[in-house]
């Protein structure tokens, strides 16, 4: 059946041979478990690439991806504004063009939808996601009409993200984007005639959010008990936040924007003073004076601002807290909701120490997240604590995904604008910089009596649920496949001016090839392709019976249109929704 080599479909009982371990709908348990695993450990990833994972196996997958380079975002971000307004001059001239061109977010995410879909570093940019639902910034700010900053953040997330943790935090510490996000950027020393005192945004987020958390805790995340009183343990108070902000004084914009030095054109705008995408830097003459007592008591009294800024991120970084505190977020964005308590010990002791004496290893510590046993093993299937509910953006990537969703263009254009309208998610767009759903969220008092999280469904209502349904009916029944207009830059911004001069070429995102055709005749065995593709071997008996029934009786569809009923009935399913 074309190029689904790699799947047995067998009615066979036989389930013993070693040659060849089946599961109830004979699917073989190896192509099964490799795609769980690319499920995990990419965004996206279509057929061959869990044909590719069986040949190679899971660690030399991983450190072959360790070994491939960023493909970075912020010079793809500036050629795409480049592209456009050169488009735009070539249409309307440069006064006209000068009047209605304007920065918006759709530019960075043109360079991220193309890597997303292109870029061959699958681990590095699941590993970037996770880190940008931690680290957060967002457009849903200031940054709104600041892409190539918003790009210039993300290159840092994507570049660390096999890198040290402690690296990250002093790039993130000295990013402008988030200086001008978290309010650290231009931030004033004391004056206390004028009333000014150092804003403490950051202070509290980098330790809230970013490092320790609000309680201390075990090594295997649980929260410690005061032995007295029994209760939690705060990590910090209201002075300890105060003498950190002291520390995040004086920082303020690098070199000044230059059109000569890769920068994007004023296009008639009231641009930012500072450019952003370069570091901020310390101006000594803004920086507190004088000694400051933060987390632990660790008082810090250096020659400059910087060098603050260093024993500070240092004492943070090495906090018992971190280990735990980090581990669990990036477990619970990679592979489960409700990790044991046994699980984040694993990862936490290989943040603490990667076996070379290095703490803080990210390259460590994610291959440990997707190489623990209750990453890879199935036993734990049936426990409470099993799975997570897949977010909007990994349906939608691993969606287009599937569907080889191409152009004959140089880039990706799909701004995930109408995506995020209808689920609302879309990559450095939370509403807050607590993310779009907390990583400690309780859906309801079901969950609570097991003592059980569920972030994802922070974001699930009435609305974004029936959204949802909609956008994948519409999607996969039309715009995807037959009338193919949802891949180009969307028009829904009330733009149309932007139509002419914007590349419009349409991507074939199709189910009409020769496999789906002929897939369409066998809807038993057009199950068992979709379930691993899209489903990772996680649909029960009586989901595939009743799609495959569906599709086998649907006489007024199409052959092709059969295979897009069943991955639309996929789409929507539970068992499916609930990754595993």
């Amino acid at each position: 059946l074309g190029n689904n080599s790699g799947i047995i479909i067998s009615s066979s009982d036989d389930s013993s041979s070693p040659e060849n371990t089946l599961n109830a709908s004979g699917i073989d348990t190896d192509i099964q478990g490799a795609s769980r695993f690319l499920a995990h450990a990419t965004l996206a990833y279509g057929i061959e690439e869990i044909e590719r994972l069986t040949e190679i196996g899971y660690e030399a997958w991983i450190d072959e991806q360790l070994s491939i380079p960023s493909n970075g975002y912020t010079l793809q971000t500036i050629d795409n504004i480049y592209e456009i307004y050169e488009n735009c001059i070539d249409s309307l001239g440069t006064d006209g063009c000068n009047q209605v061109f304007f920065l918006d977010m759709r530019y960075f995410r043109y360079a991220w939808w193309n890597n997303a879909m292109r870029a061959d570093d699958l681990l590095r940019q699941k590993v970037a996601l996770a880190l940008s639902e931690v680290l957060v910034i967002s457009d849903q700010s200031d940054l709104d009409s600041y892409p190539h900053g918003i790009a210039y953040y993300y290159d840092i997330l994507s570049a660390h993200a096999f890198g040290n943790y402690r690296n990250l935090l002093q790039d993130v510490t000295m990013n402008p984007s988030m200086g001008f996000y978290l309010s650290h950027i231009n931030n004033p020393r004391t004056n206390a005639a004028l009333n000014i005192h150092p804003d403490e945004n950051y202070a509290r987020e980098i330790m809230q959010l970013f490092t320790i958390g609000l309680y201390e805790l075990n090594n295997d995340g649980t929260r410690k008990l005061d032995p007295v009183t029994g209760l939690w343990i705060p990590t910090y108070d209201n002075d300890d936040i105060k003498g950190l902000a002291k520390i995040f004084t004086g920082l303020s914009g690098g070199k000044w924007a230059d059109p000569n030095n890769q920068r994007p054109p004023e296009f008639g705008r009231d641009w930012r003073r500072y450019s952003l995408v370069d570091p901020m830097i310390m101006h000594e003459i803004w920086h507190e004076p004088g000694s400051k007592t933060i987390v632990g008591g660790y008082t810090i009294e250096a020659d400059s601002g910087m060098e603050e800024i260093n024993l500070a991120l240092d004492h943070i970084f090495n906090h018992d807290n971190v280990g735990p505190f980090l581990s669990y977020r990036l477990i619970q964005n990679l592979v489960k909701s409700n990790p044991s308590p046994a699980y984040v010990d694993r990862v936490a002791s290989v943040f603490n120490d990667n076996g070379s004496g290095v703490r803080g290893d990210l390259s460590a510590v994610v291959k440990a997240i997707l190489l623990d046993e209750e990453a890879m093993e199935c036993w734990w299937f049936g426990e409470m604590n099993a799975g997570k509910l897949r977010s909007p953006i990994h349906r939608y990537t691993q969606l287009l995904s599937a569907l080889k969703a191409d152009s004959e263009s140089d880039v990706f254009w799909n701004s995930g604008f109408i995506f995020q309208e209808f689920t609302g998610q879309h990559p450095m767009s939370s509403p807050t910089v607590f993310n779009f759903y907390s990583p400690d969220y309780v859906p309801d008092e079901d969950f609570a009596y097991y003592d059980l999280v569920s972030p994802e469904m922070e974001i699930v209502n009435s609305t974004t649920s029936a959204n949802y349904v909609n956008y994948m009916l519409i999607g996969l029944m039309r715009d995807y496949i037959n009338s193919r207009y949802n891949f180009r830059i969307p028009n829904y911004l009330n733009e149309p001016q932007l139509i002419p001069y914007v590349n419009q070429d349409l991507y074939d995102a199709s189910l009409t090839d020769e496999l789906w055709l002929e897939l369409g005749f066998y809807p038993e065995e057009l199950v068992d392709y979709l379930d691993i593709l899209i489903a990772n071997g996680n649909l029960t008996d009586i989901t595939r019976s009743t799609i495959s029934d569906s599709v086998m009786n649907s006489d007024f569809l199409t052959e092709s249109e059969k295979a897009q009923y069943a991955l639309f009935m996929i789409m929507i399913n539970p068992d499916y929704l609930i990754a595993k």
